[in-house]
């Protein structure tokens, strides 16, 4: 019985060590629309996220998805008072296809802190919020 539990033990800290982000890990970024929603630019969307991801990481971003360890799906949506978004993002480990990550959706206004780009705020407020806190071995020690 107790090395049943024990190998149960080590399989769980296994999965659970091989899906997470580290240092210097290589990332894809990926805008994907929401069906029946109205949804931003995805192009502008990726360079605010990436902007994130480049001034508060370690990881870096790689123009393909076959030399990336880990995409980034990145979804916002306008919502119907103007000036809000919403967003959420998804990391999904490349070899194993699985997600690793999903955030909640989080809303963005248009305010000054921001340049008035309540989706920058969107953006923020899931990647500040909920991805450096789930994985604090990616966050870059400033010097």
């Amino acid at each position: 019985m107790k090395s049943i539990i024990t190998t149960f033990i080590f399989s769980i800290m296994t999965l659970i060590s091989s899906a997470q982000l580290k240092t210097g890990d290589k990332v894809f970024l990926q805008y994907q629309e929401v069906k029946d929603k109205k949804n931003v630019n995805g192009d502008d969307a990726c360079q605010m996220l990436q902007s994130y991801i480049l001034g508060k990481t370690s990881l870096i971003i790689v123009n393909s998805i076959d030399k990336s360890d880990y995409t980034f799906v990145l979804n916002v949506v306008k919502r119907s008072m103007p000036g809000e978004r919403k967003a959420k993002i998804t990391i999904i480990n490349n070899t194993t296809e699985n997600n690793i990550f999903e955030s909640k959706w989080k809303r963005g206004t248009s305010n000054v802190y921001y340049g008035m780009s309540p989706t920058r705020h969107a953006i923020a407020r899931v990647f500040k919020n909920q991805i450096l806190k789930e994985f604090k071995e990616i966050k870059e020690i400033k010097k």
